[in-house]
């Protein structure tokens, strides 16, 4: 029990304010009720039923992640994708808000699993993260932008190993050298 309770201390963790820094979470919240107060001024004018349900689950979502000790931000990353709910509610009025949630969202999931089309790096190789094949269910499988024709590896289920190894979540503006973004093989003179 001495032991215990004198140990040293793991000062990799980070602390809740420095987690909340790092993930941009105290402007995700800022934004996130900014587009509750904007869907009750839309909901002013457009009171059709399918808006009214996103509104409600979108607000139900907004206080259940507030409230969690380690929230999950996946529903609101879907909603948020271009093309998705927020953009079809919100029109050009909630355009620049839509782009900062997504923003912040996209990166907190892009760091908590494999997603497909993330681009990653590991001992000093580039690749990108593959879709799901009708043989695996899972995400994981990376494309390595080398000549090779067919450099795949399968990190599917090892997220957290992956990281552990020294795997990195990078820029996703990166330009391959040898491979499309969706991890095709670049033609030759393209």
């Amino acid at each position: 029990m001495f032991k215990r309770l004198f140990q040293k201390r793991n000062s990799d963790k980070l602390s809740k304010v420095d987690y909340w820094t790092k993930w941009e979470l105290f402007e995700l919240f800022d934004y996130l009720h900014k587009a509750e107060r904007l869907l009750t001024d839309i909901g002013n004018d457009k009171g059709a039923g399918e808006f009214l349900k996103f509104k409600k689950d979108f607000t139900e979502e907004l206080y259940e992640v507030k409230g969690d000790n380690v929230a999950n931000f996946t529903r609101i990353w879907e909603w948020f994708t271009p093309t998705k709910e927020w953009e079809i509610y919100s029109g050009q009025q909630g355009k620049k808000l839509g782009n900062n949630i997504f923003r912040i969202v996209d990166k907190w999931k892009r760091n908590q699993d494999f997603v497909t089309g993330t681009k990653v790096l590991l001992n000093n190789e580039f690749g990108v993260v593959l879709d799901k094949t009708d043989g695996n269910s899972m995400y994981g499988q990376i494309r390595w932008d080398t000549n090779k024709e067919n450099d795949i590896e399968d990190w599917a289920g090892l997220f957290g190993s992956f990281l552990q190894t020294g795997g990195q979540i990078i820029n996703q503006e990166h330009k391959f050298i040898f491979i499309n973004d969706d991890g095709t093989t670049k033609k030759a003179g393209s």
